[in-house]
């Protein structure tokens, strides 16, 4: 038995984990950014008369995350500024938002009816957010004028940069 245990530990050392991308694009990884944005509710947040949640000047802690990538980035002009931002501040939200209701699903201290809601919202929203990815009906329309060609066709257009 002790033989078998060594072999299964062996396999998992030689587990690869997949790239943090925030962590390659911003210098920072997922747990930091999820700690940054808890802290920054913790900031711009007063209480209010329910002792469970506050009032958070959410434009505020937005601005400050976006604040924040704007100085990690700055001088560095290898790349389109308002895509890279939206992607990395799009990623830290959803990260934060998509972790935050696991946890409120999961937390046994809370009611199970409650904790089922935050399950369907979480699945909702990873739903949507799938969808706003794969789902390419609409991208005529939201970006008009832009040509379409797969840069995978057996003969692409090579065009020039504009």
């Amino acid at each position: 038995m002790k033989k078998n245990q060594k072999i299964i530990r062996s396999k998992r050392k030689k587990i690869i984990k997949p790239k943090d991308w925030l962590s390659e694009v911003t210098g920072r990884d997922r747990r930091w950014w999820v700690a940054r944005v808890q802290g920054l509710i913790t900031k711009h947040s007063k209480p209010t008369k329910d002792p469970h949640h506050g009032a958070t000047a959410t434009a505020k802690v937005i601005a400050e995350l976006t604040s924040d990538l704007q100085k990690m980035w700055d001088g560095n002009g290898k790349f389109d500024g308002n895509m890279r931002t939206a992607a990395a501040l799009s990623m830290i939200l959803a990260t934060w938002y998509l972790r935050l209701h696991k946890a409120k699903a999961f937390d046994p201290r809370r009611p199970v009816k409650l904790r089922q809601s935050a399950y369907y919202q979480r699945l909702s929203y990873a739903m949507a957010m799938f969808r706003a990815i794969e789902d390419e009906s609409l991208d005529a329309e939201m970006f008009p004028g832009q040509n379409w060609e797969s840069p995978f066709e057996p003969s692409p257009t090579d065009g020039y940069f504009i």
